[in-house]
C-alpha cells in the first residue's frame, strides 16, 4: 500500500473529527433558549410587559362577604393578564405582608414603594368594592320555585406609579346584573343568601371591573419599561424580569445604578429621583425561573445587584 492511500484516509478521519468536536463546542455554548431573533424586537420596547402589584382587594361594604374581594381580585388580574401588555404581581412576592400596610380605606402606598420598586413593578393597583346589594324580584310559590335576583355592585379602583407614589388612574364603577335561581323546598327567607353565591358576585364585579383595564394600560404605556439586576454570578447576570415580561433573546439592555431618592431637607417631601450613572449594556441570552432572564456582558462593568436595566 502506497504512502498517499494512507495519508488521504487519515486526513478525511481528522477532518471530519474536527468538525465533530467543533459541533460540540458550538452546543455547548448555545443559549438555553432563544425563540425569536433579536431583529424581531421593535425600536422601542412597546412589546415589553409592564408589571403591577395588584394588592388584596377591600371590601367596604356594609354586606360583609369573605369571598366577594377576592373574586374581584382575580377577576381584574384576569383581564390585565389577557390584555396581552401587563404582567399582574401578587403581593405574595413582595417580602412583607402588606395587610399591615392597610389604613382606613387603603394602604400606606409610601411606606409600600420601596419593596414594590424592589421586584422591578411599575405600578400598584387598590381595589375596593364599596357597595354590593341583592334584590328578589317576584317569589313563585310551591315546592320548586325560580327566584330572581338583581345584584349590584359598586367598585372603585386606583393605580398608583412605583416611582413617584402619584396616582395615575383612579375611577368607579358600578354593574347590576339578574340571574334567576331555583329554590327547591326552601323557605323564603333564605333567598337572602343569593347574595352568598359565588358565580353571581364573580360576574358582577367583573362587569364592573372590566371597563377600568383599557385606563390602566393607557397610563401604563407612558411609563418606560425597566428592571433590575437580582443577581450577579460571574460572567452572568440574572434579571427579574424574563419571558413573562416580554423579553426576547438577543436583546440588549442599558444598565445603570439604581435611581437616588431626594427628599427635601425641610418638608421631608418627595421631589425625585436622581438617574444613576450608565454602567453599560448586556444581552438576553437564556431564561430562568418563572420570569426571569440570563445575561451576559455586552459592554461596559462594575454590574451590580439591584443596577436599574432598560430597553436600549
Amino acid at each position: 500500500m502506497s504512502i498517499r492511500s494512507l495519508i488521504f484516509p487519515c486526513l478525511i478521519f481528522g477532518l471530519v473529527q474536527c468538525s465533530f468536536l467543533e459541533g460540540a463546542r458550538k452546543r455547548r455554548g448555545t443559549p438555553e433558549v432563544r425563540d425569536l431573533p433579536a431583529q424581531a424586537r421593535p425600536t422601542d420596547d412597546s412589546g415589553l410587559r409592564r408589571r403591577v402589584v395588584v394588592l388584596p382587594f377591600l371590601n367596604l361594604s356594609p354586606y360583609a362577604s369573605e369571598s366577594a374581594a377576592g373574586i374581584a381580585k382575580a377577576a381584574l388580574i384576569k383581564r390585565l393578564n389577557a390584555s396581552g401588555e401587563i404582567l399582574s404581581l401578587s403581593a405574595s412576592d413582595l417580602p412583607e405582608d402588606v395587610t399591615k400596610y392597610q389604613k382606613d380605606d387603603g394602604y400606606d402606598i409610601a411606606k409600600l414603594l420601596p419593596m414594590v420598586r424592589k421586584i422591578g413593578a411599575h405600578g400598584i393597583v387598590v381595589g375596593r368594592i364599596k357597595q354590593i346589594r341583592t334584590r328578589k324580584i317576584g317569589d313563585s310559590v310551591g315546592l320548586i320555585r325560580k327566584v330572581r335576583a338583581e345584584v349590584t355592585a359598586l367598585v372603585d379602583l386606583e393605580m398608583f406609579s412605583a416611582k413617584s407614589g402619584a396616582s395615575m388612574v383612579r375611577e368607579s364603577r358600578s354593574a347590576k346584573i339578574e340571574e334567576e335561581v331555583t329554590r327547591v323546598a326552601e323557605s323564603s327567607y333564605k333567598d337572602k343568601e343569593l347574595r352568598d353565591n359565588p358565580q353571581l358576585i364573580r360576574a358582577v364585579v367583573k362587569e364592573a371591573f372590566s371597563k377600568m383595564v383599557f385606563n390602566i394600560v393607557k397610563a401604563l404605556r407612558k411609563m418606560s419599561w425597566s428592571g433590575r439586576i437580582a443577581l450577579v454570578r460571574g460572567e452572568k447576570l440574572y434579571l427579574n424580569a424574563g419571558r413573562l415580561s416580554g423579553l426576547q433573546v438577543g436583546d440588549i439592555l442599558r444598565v445603570t445604578e439604581a435611581k437616588e431618592e431626594v427628599f427635601d431637607p425641610e418638608s421631608g417631601g418627595f421631589l425625585g429621583n436622581i438617574t444613576g450613572r450608565m454602567k453599560g449594556t448586556v444581552e438576553v441570552i437564556s431564561y430562568f425561573g418563572k420570569d426571569g432572564a440570563v445575561t451576559i456582558v455586552h459592554s461596559g462593568s462594575g454590574f451590580e445587584e439591584n443596577d436599574l436595566v432598560e430597553f436600549y
